[in-house]
């Protein structure tokens, strides 16, 4: 017997929805690991970032998914021993059920599903000596969790590279803005000084 025409239909519409472009969203990204940093790198990094988030969507999931896209060379991660981590944070996986449960009413049945979906997990490259960006696949979707430009997740030699370290461009607290400011004008008192000294000689 021959598939029924709702066969028919579910088949064209998974086909329509493996051709579809990829979106791209950050409302799962994670700033509190502090193997993960975006700020204070040189601007090269952040046309090399923009890039790779424009390659993603207009790549198609199974890309990522059967890590076969030409330039982003996506991996699956998690499932390695060489990774410092073994999963996205607990507030990701939280988020993740927290919209499903509006589906299933059931607790249990959304963490279950949420812990499935988050292990769909994959990284793409930014390009050589760019770093990584790290997230889940979900309804079409590439949810990025972690931007990686020291190549964290997998250490070489298992060193971590702190965000000073790498960082180029320092951030400064108000504290410390104050502070500076303070040392500018005491160091403005001391030239103004010296100068006044050397020109009545």
């Amino acid at each position: 017997m021959g598939k029924s025409k709702y066969a028919d239909i579910a088949d064209r519409d998974a086909e329509s929805v493996s051709q579809e472009k990829l979106k791209v969203s950050f409302e799962n990204i994670d700033f509190n690991s502090e193997e993960f940093f975006f700020h204070g790198l040189d601007p090269h990094y952040y046309s090399k970032f923009f890039n790779c988030i424009s390659e993603l969507q207009r790549s198609k999931e199974s890309e990522i998914a059967q890590q076969t896209h030409p330039s982003l060379s996506p991996k699956s991660i998690f499932n390695t021993k060489t990774s410092i981590k073994d999963s996205f944070p607990d507030c990701v996986i939280e988020n993740v059920k927290q919209k499903l449960y509006i589906e299933t009413r059931d607790d249990q049945d959304s963490m279950n599903r949420a812990l499935e979906i988050t292990s769909r997990a994959f990284e793409v490259s930014l390009g050589k000596n760019h770093g990584r960006l790290h997230g889940f696949l979900w309804n079409n979707t590439f949810y990025v969790v972690w931007i990686d430009p020291a190549h964290n997740l997998f250490p070489m030699d298992r060193k971590i590279s702190k965000h000073a370290d790498a960082a180029v461009v320092r951030c400064f607290s108000p504290d410390e803005c104050k502070r500076l400011q303070s040392k500018i004008r005491e160091l403005q008192y001391e030239y103004d000084e010296l100068y006044e000294a050397f020109a009545n000689q």
